[in-house]
């Protein structure tokens, strides 16, 4: 009994662990996937950003962002082909952490299995003394 609570633990967390990555995964494609429409003209620091800031720190953050808008624009044009590989990087994601799931439901079985033959060959104290 005390195995199957073990394993079912285990199995818990591996559809909690799932349904992460598959959210994941899809919120990550979505992103991706309408990452282009971001046009040149968005580049700008925001204003409520630059209300909080010093009035140093937002005029070094506008000049660096313009100087990066030829950069921040290919990628953003770069970013929509990347979302065909993001289900094989959730894949990948996945297995990792299953497989890490299944070492610890083995490492709980055979803590349990150690536990329970420790107890078993241990001599009670009514029969030692």
């Amino acid at each position: 009994m005390v195995f199957l609570v073990g394993w079912l633990l285990v199995l818990l967390l591996l559809a909690l662990w799932s349904g992460l990555v598959w959210s994941g995964t899809a919120m990550l494609a979505a992103l991706l996937s309408q990452a282009s429409v971001l046009g040149s003209g968005d580049w700008a620091l925001p204003p409520a950003l630059t209300d909080v800031l010093p009035t140093w720190a937002s005029e070094w953050l506008a000049a660096t962002l313009e100087n990066f808008t030829p950069q921040l624009q290919w990628l953003a044009e770069a970013l929509p082909g990347l979302a065909g590989w993001v289900n094989v990087l959730g894949w990948l994601v996945w297995g990792v952490g299953a497989l890490l799931l299944l070492v610890v439901g083995v490492a709980i079985h055979v803590a349990i299995a150690l536990i329970r033959k420790s107890r078993q060959s241990t001599p009670s104290a009514a029969a030692v003394g």
